[in-house]
């Protein structure tokens, strides 16, 4: 295993020492022909630190009725400086922590290997040199090149971008899910072990024609195969090494006259098991990129969007329809077997003194029959409406509709609605201005079904009022909030209240001062209420010129209500449980200009 990370972090460093040569060669040159270029940076850099400690009443006891939110301790440093130098811009983004959390690939065991260290997706560590149409990548990457191809997925590798005149070359390969071992769980010591993953190495392209805010038209390609031999500890079913090819058109216009139209075809070949045999009647390959095995299929994707834009209003249609068999490893939670359609308008009235925003559609979902028989039906509508009824008095108000059918015996139907009203208002006296600001919401889900037969409710109300007050010529900055939430879905009946007031201070040229206090009731029927009572305070400090320290502490102190007796922990406890949670969290900040 570790010569075949070294063997692939040897090849790293090489293309990136050429690259390297290559921009000192030309920034070399250049120097010679053109005398000294302007030198600037801009950009910041930084250290991050929180700790993390927690008091729990009783503190031994079963089962554990609070687990730690956050690790104990997280130390993340961030340097994003952007050097220019002539025509060259070379932007830095190493934003990374020793600490292995992430939300890709599970945790190892034990301490990462250098390569686990800089392929976390939890980490960045990446550079884009870029001088006149050519763009170098290096790093850790977000490659975006289109909805259906790849877009969301962070990638450590190298790449680059060519965009001489009206041709556009992109290419960019790396890894977007790093190795880890599986390791089994126990039961004695308990210990949850560790799924596994399999190395992730993708390759990315895109080859068009482009006029900036004009037209695009082109091809992308997305590659992404697992690399059985990554690992030396297989992981487990459901985790599979998977193999996937994907390839877009892609066509954008837009005219002068405000109409904006986009095309996308995609096809996916997906192998949802490297280890099945290959298939002897296989669906059509498409090699050299991807054989066909077994558990291979095929399938297509659509997006359309056409839209008529003008400076007060705005009409459009939309179009999405993912075959049940569309993968792409660039949008690795993408669904698919479904249709979208949707129309959206803008416009306003009276004055331009009312704005209002509106869609209304339909999504169809299980086209393939693959999960049970008929089309599931949703029905999607949102209006928004947004007036100024006067100098001082503005209301907002908004309404949602989500509506769904099942064609299967079970005759599933829920229907989702939701109504919220803001009315907002303002006043100001010779030294200060007010503003008062009220927002109720209403929201109502019910779900029916046949078999077995019934109908469930969930209906849930919230009511926000929050005073701002600002001085004209103080130093304080205060604001009050109430909040009121009702939640019923029987057999829960939830009331939630809040109250919250912060205070800010500031206390000098270069020194702010920030406090907050929050006090929580929470009652589930028929136990007395959970009490919460939260206290913040930190700084913001300039210290010397571009550079900032900032300090925040907080203490949160939950007191639990008859929900939770004491009586029912083991071993027993005299009184109601409580827990306290404190974090301090400072930060360091340069700005390099």
């Amino acid at each position: 295993m570790a010569p075949v990370l070294l063997h692939r972090l040897r090849s790293v460093f090489r293309i990136a020492g050429c690259f390297c040569i290559a921009i000192c060669s030309v920034l070399y040159v250049q120097a010679q022909d053109k005398g000294k270029p302007k030198f600037s940076i801009s950009g910041d850099m930084g250290v991050w630190y929180e700790s993390y400690n927690l008091n729990r009443w009783p503190g031994q006891s079963l089962p554990v009725f609070y687990q730690p939110r956050k690790p104990w301790n997280m130390l993340r440093y961030n340097f994003s400086p952007v050097f220019s130098f002539g025509k060259w811009t070379v932007p830095f983004n190493f934003n990374f922590t020793a600490l292995q959390n992430n939300f890709i690939t599970p945790v190892t065991s034990g301490k990462q290997s250098l390569w686990q260290f800089i392929t976390n997706p939890a980490n960045n560590f990446g550079v884009s040199p870029k001088f006149g149409t050519t763009e170098i990548l290096l790093g850790t990457q977000y490659i975006h090149y289109s909805d259906l191809s790849t877009g969301d997925l962070g990638t450590f590798g190298y790449g680059v971008n060519l965009s001489p005149g009206k041709f556009r070359f992109k290419f960019f390969q790396g890894v977007s899910q790093r190795p880890v071992n599986y390791i089994a769980p126990t039961i004695i010591p308990p210990d949850p072990g560790v799924p596994g993953a399999y190395q992730r190495n993708h390759w990315m392209a895109q080859l068009g024609l482009e006029e900036n805010e004009k037209y695009f038209v082109g091809f992308n390609f997305s590659k992404a195969k697992d690399d059985i031999g990554s690992v030396t500890s297989a992981p487990q079913l459901p985790v599979t090494p998977q193999d996937n090819m994907v390839v877009t058109f892609l066509a954008k216009a837009n005219t002068k006259n405000g109409w904006n139209v986009q095309l996308e075809l995609g096809q996916s070949f997906h192998t949802r098991d490297l280890n099945t045999p290959l298939s002897l009647s296989p669906v059509e390959d498409f090699k050299p990129f991807i054989e066909s095995h077994t558990s291979t299929v095929k399938n297509n994707a659509i997006v359309f969007a056409l839209a008529k834009k003008k400076d007060d209003w705005e009409a459009g249609i939309k179009f999405n329809y993912y075959g049940s068999g569309y993968y792409t490893a660039g949008y690795p939670f993408l669904a698919n077997d479904r249709m979208d359609y949707l129309a959206n308008t803008r416009f306003s009235i009276i004055n331009k003194n009312v704005n209002i925003v509106a869609s209304a559609g339909q999504r169809l979902g299980n086209l393939s029959n693959s999960s049970g028989t008929g089309v599931n039906r949703q029905f999607i509508a949102n209006v928004n409406v947004s007036a100024q009824v006067s100098e001082h008095f503005s209301l907002n108000s908004s309404f949602n509709n989500l509506g769904y059918n099942a064609a299967d015996a079970s005759g599933y139907r829920s229907v989702s609605n939701e109504f919220s009203i803001n009315p907002v208002y303002n006043w100001s006296t010779a030294s200060m201005s007010h503003m008062i600001s009220g927002t109720y919401t209403r929201s109502q889900y019910d779900e029916t079904t046949i078999i077995p037969p019934g109908t469930t409710r969930n209906n849930t109300q919230t009511a926000l009022l929050q005073y701002v007050p600002t001085f004209f010529k103080g130093k304080l900055s205060p604001d009050i909030s109430l909040m009121w939430f009702k939640n019923i879905a029987p057999p829960v009946d939830l009331t939630l209240m809040n109250a919250t007031a912060s205070l800010g201070w500031k206390a000098g040229k270069k020194f702010n001062v920030k406090s907050q206090l929050q006090y929580n009731l929470t009652t589930t029927a028929p136990f007395t209420a959970n009490k919460n009572v939260l206290l913040s305070g930190g700084f913001d400090w300039e210290l010397y010129k571009r550079l900032t320290w900032q300090i925040l502490l907080t203490g949160n102190l939950y007191h639990y209500g008859t929900e939770l007796p004491g009586n029912t922990l083991t071993p027993p406890y005299a009184g109601l449980p409580r827990y306290l949670e404190s974090t301090v969290r400072s930060s360091l900040n340069y700005r390099f200009k």
